[in-house]
């Protein structure tokens, strides 16, 4: 996924200022896809000059003015076409620094790895709690949309539990395996 068709993908639903998309995309789809408000900004403005989305500006006296951006039809073509493209590589288009230094781990000691390790656990325990306010959103947002709709974010969202679930187990074998051959080692040296 990119970020200007994920931007796309939210102003299908409605038109939002760059406040509301980054809003959205923290309450939504934040646990695959981090998006910064600068970004957002930026990509935006990409967007605008690519006639995929365009803005009408809301004057505000309480409040600074803000451009409330909407969707052109190319731009839905655009969207369209991506979200149809079936990728060859999609279950095997992943990137990991965090898997790279596990790989070459083997330069380090057991218990500096452990301690990575521990800390990738308690980042997931971290990171799964932030999402419990996904279900909120779903149901709230969901409200505005045919229910199939809101299915398919409830099916990423449990994507993302999943995920995080997978990786903490993975995380506490690979901890266990490290304390066996830290044991070993013990043994050995007596």
């Amino acid at each position: 996924m990119s970020l200007p068709h994920g931007i796309l993908g939210f102003l299908t639903y409605e038109k939002m200022s760059g406040y509301d998309l980054a809003k959205a995309f923290r309450a939504s789809v934040q646990f695959f896809w981090n998006a910064q408000n600068s970004q957002i900004y930026l990509t935006l403005d990409k967007l605008e000059k690519q006639s995929y989305v365009t803005h009408e500006l809301i004057v505000q006296t309480d409040k600074p003015n803000k451009k409330l951006y909407s969707i052109t039809e190319s731009g839905k073509a655009e969207f369209l076409r991506w979200l149809s493209d079936n990728a060859a590589d999609a279950a095997t288009d992943f990137k990991s620094a965090f898997l790279m230094k596990i790989f070459f781990s083997g330069n380090r000691t057991p218990d500096q790895s452990i301690t990575m390790l521990k800390k990738f656990v308690d980042d997931c325990r971290s990171y799964t709690k932030s999402m419990s306010t996904i279900p909120d959103s779903i149901a709230q947002y969901g409200r505005e949309v045919p229910a199939y709709v809101s299915m398919y974010w409830q099916f990423a969202a449990d994507f993302g539990y999943r995920y995080l679930h997978m990786c903490m187990e993975w995380a506490q074998e690979c901890i266990e395996q490290l304390k066996s051959l830290q044991d070993m080692g013990r043994s050995e040296k007596l």
